[in-house]
């Protein structure tokens, strides 16, 4: 047995030998009380006082050997109860069966035995409660859709591993949130499930609700979601549980019956509809054809053609409708030979549109006498859905609008003065040179320069004047430009050039045939004559610069070096980097 903590005196550890002295003990005070009952009685007469005396004293020592009998045991049972509670306790810990021995004291060695017993049969029960435990948490983890339970008061308490592949957030992140609600379900569906949660908490249950629940990147799937109660044994409700199957399947399976279904009754009340009235329906079909501004041609499987309206006839320079229509499209073909500036690259188009068996991108085909025609093709399905019944051809003259849109492209790009490249154009040819120069490791240079002098014509002589000086100075700067090379006017009388796979060395060359040109231009302006030079900065990528501003930065900077150190002079910038 265990040491009491106070082993100081020999009641601290009681022993089964002390305790069955404290027995006999407590025997032989009956027996001597006995004893002094029957001597009183019968001897009452003839006792002296000495007798009484002693008579006195024996009851006094028997007395004290009964409370000491009493005290031994009240020790020793207290003992063995606390040694109890101690092994009890100690079993509590380790969750274990506690090991308590037998003494020989059998009231508490039956205590002991009914402790065992019923610790025992505890512990079974609780494997196999923690065995039923087990057995369902597997049957839920395993579950493929979300399963997730909620205190009563509706905090988050358990999630099932299949919520993190569905949804896409770890089982951390769904702990964290906030709302559990705004994390998973989409948008338009959170009040919904809301009230859902709000009346599960409230205790009623409810039917199975189609919900979308989206995923961390952004996709959606449909679920059948349902909250069930979980209640104790007095109806208290304790906990919420949420669970969510994944529907994505049978939506789709759905959605595509109801498009199947629909399709087939569009395709049925078609035809019934052309077959009653298939006459009528031509004839205004075909006077609706031959009122639109494009040539429309149908083809059919067998590549004969079908029809064609009066556009196409005239678009083509066809003699009449009648020298087509049953003739193969080839026949089309050969009477419009020679119309087309790539008559080979025509016909492989038509046959590689034919083999795909699919609508065509648009395009445009350009003919020897400037017109450009767009070309867009589609099969045309049966009216019971399976074989196509051939293909439309739709022929439109682009001429004019091509003409209008190039317009309207040079108009943004072009400075209307000079007809030069604006700066909106310089900026995305700026973009476009420096992104292939660095992928070819190779440099590209930019030229800048302004008139000296410039505001002294605008003021003496009018802007006419400058606009002049500025139209003959890009005239003849763009006479010296190469292939490689291009010319932009950035505003006023700001300038730049471009230059594609070139070095330093050679940007100053080309600054100095800038320089030239310009110092070689005199102007008359009635009784006046005027003359200009140039300040310039060059530069290159990635030398100086490698982004974009950082270019336009350093050039610009070693212009007005140029222009600070006299004038009509070029600058090298320096590097940035």
């Amino acid at each position: 047995m265990p040491k009491s903590s106070d082993s100081s005196t020999p009641l601290a550890k009681p022993l089964p030998q002390r305790w069955r002295i404290a027995q006999r003990a407590y025997a032989l005070g009956a027996v001597l009380l006995m004893l002094l009952s029957v001597t009183t009685l019968h001897g009452e007469a003839a006792m002296t006082s000495r007798s009484l005396l002693e008579l006195l004293c024996l009851a006094i020592l028997l007395a004290i050997i009964i409370v000491l009998a009493f005290r031994l045991a009240h020790r020793a049972a207290l003992d063995r109860v606390a040694q109890m509670q101690a092994r009890i306790s100690a079993a509590l810990k380790t969750l274990e069966v506690p090991d308590l021995p037998h003494d020989g004291w059998q009231a508490f060695d039956d205590l002991a035995d009914a402790i065992t017993l019923y610790c025992t049969r505890a512990e079974q029960q609780v494997q196999a409660l923690s065995s039923d435990v087990n057995w369902y948490r597997q049957l839920a983890e395993d579950s493929l859709g979300i399963e997730a339970y909620f205190s009563g008061k509706g905090r988050l308490l358990w999630l099932n591993p299949a919520t993190e592949r569905i949804t896409g957030y770890s089982l951390e992140d769904c702990f964290a949130a906030g709302d559990i609600v705004d994390l998973w379900v989409y948008a338009k569906d959170r009040p919904l499930m809301k009230e859902l949660a709000r009346r599960g908490l409230a205790g009623e249950e409810r039917e199975e609700h189609e919900l979308r629940i989206q995923s961390r990147d952004g996709g959606l799937g449909w679920f059948s979601c349902r909250w069930r109660v979980n209640r104790d044994e007095t109806g208290r409700i304790v906990g919420l549980r949420f669970s969510a199957q994944d529907i994505q399947r049978r939506k789709d399976a759905e959605l595509k019956l109801l498009e199947t279904v629909a399709a087939l009754r569009r395709t049925q009340a078609l035809k019934e509809h052309y077959l009653n009235r298939s006459n009528d329906e031509k004839m205004r079909l075909s006077s609706l054809l031959d009122t639109v501004a494009q040539g429309i041609l149908f083809v059919d499987r067998d590549r004969r053609i079908v029809y064609i309206n009066q556009p196409a006839v005239d678009l083509w320079r066809l003699d009449s409708r009648d020298s087509v229509v049953g003739t193969r499209d080839a026949t089309l073909i050969e009477q419009t030979f020679g119309m087309r500036i790539d008559e080979e690259a025509y016909a492989h188009y038509i046959e590689e549109v034919i083999l795909s068996r699919q609508n065509s991108l648009p395009r445009d085909i350009e003919l020897r006498d400037g017109r450009i025609i767009r070309h867009v093709s589609a099969i045309v399905p049966s009216s019971d859905g399976s074989r196509p019944i051939g293909r439309v051809w739709v022929f439109e003259d682009v001429t004019d609008a091509r003409s209008a849109q190039q317009r309207l492209t040079e108009l943004a790009e072009r400075d209307p003065l000079t007809g030069l490249y604006n700066r909106r154009r310089f900026m995305e040819e700026m973009e476009r040179h420096l992104a292939d120069s660095a992928r070819r490791g190779e440099q590209v240079g930019l030229l800048s320069f302004d008139l000296d002098g410039f505001k002294f014509i605008n003021d003496t002589y009018g802007h006419q004047a400058g606009d002049e000086v500025l139209i003959r100075l890009c005239q003849e700067i763009g006479s010296i430009v190469r292939r490689n090379e291009l010319f932009f006017r950035l505003g006023g009388d700001e300038f730049a050039i471009l230059v594609a796979s070139t070095d330093t060395e050679s940007m100053e060359q080309l600054a100095r045939r800038v320089l030239s040109k310009a110092q070689e231009l005199h102007f008359d302006f009635g009784d006046g004559r005027a003359s200009i030079t140039l300040s310039i900065g060059v530069a290159t990528a990635p030398v100086h610069a490698t982004t974009l501003d950082g270019l336009i930065a350093v050039t610009d900077r070693a212009m007005y070096r140029a222009k600070a150190l006299g004038k009509n002079r070029c600058e090298i910038a320096a590097s940035s980097l």
